[in-house]
C-alpha cells in the first residue's frame, strides 16, 4: 500500500503526517540552534565591554532581561534531578530537562499514529497499522543525525555528540515504541481472523518486517547501560552490524516510495564515516605534518602515576584543541581493535597532548601494565622513561560555552575529573593574562580578555598522591594570579584540595596546612566580603570514619562547611594504630606537593555552600561546572538549582544566573 491511499474524510494522507512530524522535529532544532546563535552574540558582547567594568555579564536591553529570567527557569527546572536510593543503592535519574524531552518526542509520535482515528473501531485498525509504520520510517534519519561524532546537529544547536547520544538512544526506543503500535494493530486485526499464522508462514512482506523488528529490538536491548558496558569494543562492532542488517531487512520490508527514509539516514551515517576517516588519515599521516618522522605522527609514552593511573603524553601534536574536549585514542601494539575516549588534561600552549586514565579493565589496564614495565618504579621513586608507542588520535571532539564570559566561575572535580575542569580554569588564567592562544586557533572567538573576576576551584580524591598530577598546573596558577593582582588587576583565585581517604585523616584539623597568623593568606582572594563571611554556618553534621576496602585506609563521610574550622578528626585509631610520627611526616610531605596557599582538607566538601558563597559575591552571571562520579555530578546541579530557586535569580531580586556545565563519567 502507498503513501496516497485514499482515507476515510478528514483524515489526513500519510505523507502528510510525515511531514507533520518533521515540522516538529525541525521546529525544535530551529529553537535549539537559535538559542545557541543567541549565547554565541551575548558571548561576543560580554568580551566587547568586559574592559568597560565588571558588569559586564550583566544583561542590560530588554530582550537579554528577558532571555536571562526564561534561562534562569528552563535551568531550575531542566538541571534538576530527583535523588533515589534504594537499600543503599543510589539510581542517578536524568535531569528533568532530557526527561521532558523525550516525553514531549513520545506525545508526538503518539500524535501523529492516531490523530483524527479511533483505535477502538475495528475497520481503522488496518489504517493505524499503516499510519504508524509511516511514522516509524521516518524517523530513521533523526536517529542517525544524533549518533555521528561529526554532528550535524550539534554544530547547529552547540551540544557536543556525547550529549546527543543519550537522545540517540532514547530516540531509537521511541522507534521501537512506533514499531510495536505497527505490529501490534495488524497482528490484532488478523487475530480475529484467526489469520496470523498463514501471513507469518506466507505472506514474505511480514516476515521481513519480524525479521527488521527482531533486530531493532536486538540493537535496543544490546545498547542498554549495564551490557553495552560489559564490553564496550564488542558493542560498538556488533551495533553497527546490526544496524546494518536492520536496514536490509527494512528495506525490502517497506514500498518503493517510503525507500528514501532509508537512503537519508545511509547518506547522513557515510558522511560521518567520511569525514571522521578523513580528519584521522590527515591527523595521523607524520608526511602530513612537519617534524614528524615515522609513519605515524603521534607517539606516546606512558607513565604510572599510582597504583591505578597512568599518565599518558603526546608531544607536539599535529592537531589544535580547545579546554575542555577530549580525543580518541588507539595503540593497537598494546590493545588490538580498541579506541577510548579520554579527556584532554593539556592546553595547546603546553605543546602536548596529556592525559590522566584511570586503569579499570581491557585497553586502560594494559595502558598502565604496560607503563609499569617500561617504568621500573613509580615516579616516587624511580626516574625511568617509557618508549614512546605510536597511537592513533581522532578527534578533539565536544563542546563547552566558552567560560570566561561569565563574572564568577566554580569548577568541581572528583579524582580523574579534574582532567576537565583543571585545563578550563587554566584557559581563563590564561585569558587574564592575554597569553591564550584560543582567539588565534579559532577564528570565530572575540580578541583576548575575559569578564571572570573570581574562581573557585575544588577536587575532590581519596588519596594524597594524587595531587601530584596537577600539582605543576596549580602552582602556575596561584604564581600567575599572584602577579596578575600585583599589577592591580581584580581577579581571584581559590583552590582547595578535599582529601577523603588516606591515614592523614586522623589529624585534629579539617585543613592539613597549619596557618600561621603572620604568613600570607592560604588563598589568593580579593578583597570583597559578603554576609556568609562573616556569619559562621552552623549546621549539624553526622561525621562517618569507615574503611576503604581497596586501601586499607581511613575513608571520612564528613562534609566540611567551613574549611578554616578547626574540627573532631574521622578516628580510625581504633581500627587501626598508627605512628604519630608516620602521620607527621605524610602531612610534611603532602604540604611539599604544591604551593602552601592551596588548601589541603580532610573529609567532603559541602557544594551547596561553596556555590552559595560564589553566588553572594557574582557581580554578574556565573558557571559551575563539574566533572565526577554521578553522586556528586547530581550533587553538584541539584544545589545550583536550589540557590537558583532561593534567590530568585532574574526574577526582580538582582541575584543573577547560574549556568551549569556537568560531566559525567563513562562512555557517552
Amino acid at each position: 500500500m502507498g503513501g496516497s491511499m485514499v482515507m476515510a474524510a478528514g483524515v489526513p494522507g500519510l505523507f502528510w503526517m510525515q511531514q507533520i512530524f518533521w515540522a516538529f522535529v525541525g521546529a525544535a532544532i530551529a529553537a535549539a540552534t537559535v538559542a545557541n546563535v543567541i549565547n554565541k552574540v551575548l558571548y561576543h558582547q560580554r568580551i566587547a565591554v568586559s574592559k568597560r567594568g565588571p558588569h559586564a555579564a550583566v544583561p542590560r536591553s530588554v530582550f537579554f532581561q528577558a532571555h536571562a529570567t526564561l534561562s534562569a527557569i528552563i535551568r531550575e527546572f531542566g538541571n534538576y534531578s530527583v535523588p533515589v536510593s534504594f537499600r543503599n543503592v543510589h539510581i542517578y535519574l536524568p535531569t528533568f530537562g532530557p526527561i521532558m524531552m523525550m516525553v514531549g518526542y513520545a506525545v508526538l509520535i503518539v500524535v501523529c499514529c492516531f490523530y483524527r482515528l479511533n483505535p477502538k473501531d475495528i475497520l481503522e485498525w488496518e489504517d493505524i497499522g499503516y499510519r504508524s509504520g509511516f511514522i516509524a520510517i521516518c524517523e530513521m534519519p533523526l536517529i542517525i543525525l544524533l549518533a555521528g561524532k561529526r554532528n550535524i546537529i550539534g554544530s547547529l544547536t552547540g551540544l557536543g555528540y556525547e550529549r546527543l547520544n543519550w537522545l540517540h538512544r532514547w530516540v531509537a526506543r521511541a522507534l521501537l515504541l512506533t514499531v510495536l503500535i505497527h505490529f501490534g494493530y495488524w497482528m490484532t486485526e488478523w487475530g480475529k481472523f484467526d489469520y496470523i499464522g498463514v501471513k507469518v508462514k506466507t505472506d514474505s512482506l511480514t516476515q521481513k518486517g519480524i525479521a527488521a523488528g527482531s533486530i531493532l529490538l536486538w540493537i535496543v536491548v544490546s545498547s542498554i547501560a549495564p551490557i553495552r558496558g560489559l564490553s564496550y569494543e564488542i558493542f560498538v562492532v556488533q551495533h553497527i552490524i546490526s544496524w546494518l542488517g536492520f536496514v536490509v531487512a527494512l528495506y525490502f520490508h517497506v514500498p518503493d516510495e517510503n525507500r528514501i527514509w532509508i537512503w537519508l539516514p545511509l547518506g547522513f551515517w557515510a558522511f560521518d564515516r567520511l569525514v571522521r576517516a578523513t580528519l584521522m588519515v590527515y591527523n595521523n599521516l607524520s608526511l602530513l605534518h612537519k617534524n614528524s618522522t615515522g609513519f605515524l605522527a603521534c607517539k606516546a609514552t606512558f607513565e604510572p602515576l599510582d597504583e591505578s593511573h597512568t599518565r599518558i603524553t603526546i608531544a607536539n601534536p599535529p592537531i589544535a584543541w580547545m579546554a575542555g574536549q577530549h580525543l580518541f585514542l588507539a595503540c593497537h601494539m598494546l590493545a588490538p581493535l580498541s579506541s577510548h575516549p579520554f579527556t584532554i588534561a593539556s592546553l595547546p600552549e603546553d605543546g602536548k597532548l596529556e592525559f590522566v586514565v584511570r586503569a579499570k579493565k581491557g585497553a586502560t589496564r594494559r595502558f598502565f601494565k604496560y607503563a609499569e614495565k617500561t617504568y621500573p618504579s613509580l615516579p616516587a621513586s624511580g626516574t625511568g622513561k617509557s618508549a614512546g608507542r605510536s597511537v592513533l588520535i581522532d578527534g578533539p571532539y565536544s563542546r563547552i560555552r566558552p567560560l570566561r564570559q561569565f563574572d564568577s566561575l566554580v569548577f568541581v572535580a572528583g579524582s580523574t575529573g579534574a582532567t576537565f575542569t583543571v585545563p578550563l580554569m587554566r584557559e581563563v588564567v590564561q585569558q587574564w593574562m592575554g597569553t591564550s592562544s584560543q582567539s588565534r586557533q579559532f577564528g570565530m572567538e572575540p580578541g583576548p580578555g575575559a569578564v571572570t573576576r573570581h574562581i573557585r576551584f575544588v577536587w575532590v580524591v581519596k588519596r594524597k598522591t594524587s595531587v601530584s598530577w596537577f600539582a605543576s598546573q596549580l602552582d602556575r596558577v596561584i604564581q600567575d594570579v599572584e602577579a596578575l593582582r600585583n599589577e592591580g588587576h581584580d581577579v581571584a583565585v581559590e583552590l582547595s584540595i578535599y582529601i577523603t581517604c588516606d591515614d592523614v585523616l586522623t589529624s585534629g584539623k579539617s585543613s592539613f596546612i597549619e596557618k600561621d597568623p603572620l604568613s600570607p593568606v592560604t588563598q589568593i582572594t580579593s578583597s570583597r566580603s559578603s554576609p556568609s563571611d562573616e556569619k559562621k554556618i552552623d549546621i549539624q553534621l553526622s561525621e562517618v570514619a569507615s574503611r576503604d576496602s581497596s586501601s586499607g585506609g581511613c575513608c571520612c563521610t564528613r562534609v566540611i562547611t567551613d574549611e578554616d574550622a578547626i574540627t573532631a578528626p574521622c578516628n580510625c585509631a581504633s581500627r587501626r594504630q598508627r605512628d604519630s610520627a608516620s602521620t607527621e611526616a605524610s602531612l610534611q610531605k603532602s604540604n611539599g606537593i604544591i604551593d602552601p596557599r592551596i588548601a589541603l582538607v580532610a573529609g567532603r566538601p559541602h557544594v551547596e555552600n561553596i556555590i552559595r558563597k560564589t553566588a553572594e559575591l557574582a557581580l554578574g552571571e556565573m558557571g559551575v561546572v563539574v566533572c565526577g562520579p554521578p553522586g556528586l555530578v547530581q550533587c553538584t546541579r541539584n544545589a545550583a538549582v536550589k540557590i537558583s530557586d532561593d534567590r530568585a535569580v532574574h526574577k526582580g531580586t538582582g541575584a543573577q544566573g547560574i549556568y551549569v556545565h556537568a560531566e559525567t563519567f563513562g562512555y557517552a
